[in-house]
């Protein structure tokens, strides 16, 4: 029975994208601001804004290709790449999860990716679904501090489409 480390099985995203498609540069104060020093919020932030958006991949099952002709470790733990696949969730979607720890910042990297998305005009909506109502409850706070939070809506490029976004909640 082999033993595989989560980081070796996670799919990584070219840091390469078309900035025509996503202008992430624009944002490196609002992620600063947002985020503080976690530098692994930010980079959580502009690999999901680089996969959904950064014109390089058309699906999950795009990304599973590239990373399984690179690692060989995704062989050895699905057997083959129809493996991998079969294993993803959505692999005609461009869908993806985050796995931080307990407590790192998930509810940041949310918002972040929800605004960034939501500015750019790459999306008119952001769905989130909770487990519990006491999760929801702690989102809806955090996402109405970064909402109502001026210094933060400064930083949202002028052009922005959705530069506030509206919070509701649907039962």
């Amino acid at each position: 029975m082999s033993t595989f480390r989560n980081e070796d099985l996670v799919l990584k995203v070219r840091s390469d994208f078309d900035p025509g498609r996503i202008r992430l540069d624009l944002y490196e104060g609002f992620l600063d601001a947002l985020c503080g020093d976690r530098e692994y919020q930010k980079d959580a932030i502009r690999t999901v804004c680089r996969f959904l958006a950064g014109g390089e991949y058309t699906s999950t099952t795009a990304l599973a290709e590239e990373n399984y002709a690179a690692n060989s470790l995704l062989g050895d733990r699905y057997g083959s790449l129809a493996g991998l696949i079969d294993a993803l969730p959505f692999p005609e979607k461009l869908a993806c999860s985050v796995d931080l720890a307990t407590a790192t910042g998930k509810s940041w990297v949310m918002y972040g990716i929800a605004q960034i998305l939501l500015a750019e005009g790459i999306v008119d909506r952001v769905l989130v679904l909770c487990p519990s109502l006491t999760i929801e409850s702690g989102l809806r706070v955090k996402f109405k501090l970064f909402a109502g939070d001026s210094a933060l809506r400064d930083l949202i490029p002028i052009d922005g489409i959705f530069a506030v976004p509206r919070l509701w909640t649907r039962t």
